[in-house]
């Protein structure tokens, strides 16, 4: 008789913790009822590094694209950390919350032959796929609508866009 009882009290609490569709619903109600409070970004953390962003046009032969200025690192083992370090102006092709995504859109950037594709980050962190480095804005111009036309991999809005590390 006991073991029937406590048989009984372990199936009872194995079906009170099932996943079921009511518990979904509320997780996702829950979830979108804090995504809708109200709050502005700019009281996230990721609003702060949008707060600190410069924002502006480069223009050059008569072609103008978005400029944002903000400071990065480089992120760590990476390849090509000296081509980040020595370009003003670099072509952002992705940015992420995760730096497994950052990585993944990168090594995409390498096999499509942007050879000196790199991942910066701000101090969030925030990571940025670069997908090439330039010293100059008409440079970097052309480069950023090659990737436009190019398109290898997947870009959503605000990128491309072209990324000057502040203090340069």
């Amino acid at each position: 008789m006991k073991k029937i009882f406590v048989l009984l009290i372990a199936a009872m609490t194995l079906a009170g913790c099932r996943t079921n569709e009511a518990n979904y619903r509320a997780a996702y109600e829950k979830a979108i009822a804090g995504r809708d409070d109200g709050a502005p970004l700019d009281s996230t953390i990721y609003g702060k590094v949008r707060r600190e962003m410069k924002s502006s046009m480069l223009v050059a032969d008569a072609d103008s694209v978005p400029l944002r200025t903000m400071h990065v690192n480089h992120t760590p083992d990476e390849n090509n950390a000296v081509a980040a370090t020595t370009a003003q102006y670099g072509v952002v092709a992705g940015q992420f919350k995760t730096l497994f995504n950052a990585r993944s859109l990168c090594r995409r950037l390498h096999d499509a032959g942007y050879k000196d594709a790199s991942i910066v980050n701000t101090s969030e962190p925030y990571y940025y796929v670069v997908a090439s480095w330039h010293t100059g804005g008409t440079q970097a111009i052309h480069a950023l609508r090659k990737l436009e036309k190019e398109a290898p991999v997947a870009m959503r809005e605000p990128v491309p866009f072209i990324l000057k590390p502040a203090g340069r």
